[in-house]
């Protein structure tokens, strides 16, 4: 028996735990905004690579490319908080794009504390692959 309370009590502290830590709509959206920004750095970074022009290029041009960037960033935000709706499940939490037109499509998971973006189904709803290939 007293196995039996010693699991229980495990179990609820465990549970406890969970459901402390769920992650909310804000770490949802932080969470897909750095996973959108790393994404276009990647990008611009392969574009530098690739592109015998923007080696070429100076530091002011540099600055301005880089702006674009934060400029695209500071509009994703806003775009994200739109179509983001979190839906907490106690011990976890799933973060969804949902609109009309596409549907529902789970873009990030969520538990103690902590959130992943789902770069998969991501990678797929952007057409883009982090690999480089399309």
């Amino acid at each position: 028996m007293k196995k039996f309370w010693k699991i229980l009590i495990i179990a609820a502290v465990v549970l406890g735990v969970l459901a402390a830590t769920c992650p909310g709509r804000q770490r949802h959206i932080d969470a897909e905004v750095k996973f959108m920004r790393r994404t276009l750095h990647e990008l611009a970074e392969r574009m530098m690579k690739d592109f015998e022009q923007i080696k070429e290029m100076g530091d002011k041009e540099r600055q301005m490319m880089a702006g674009l960037e934060e400029s695209l960033i500071s509009q994703i935000e806003p775009a994200i908080k739109e179509v983001m709706v979190v839906k907490n499940y106690i011990f976890f939490s799933l973060g969804r794009y949902e609109n009309e037109t596409d549907g529902a499509m789970t873009a990030s998971v969520g538990f103690l504390g902590m959130v992943f973006p789902n770069k998969k189904e991501l990678n797929t709803y952007y057409n883009y692959n982090m690999n480089g290939s399309k």
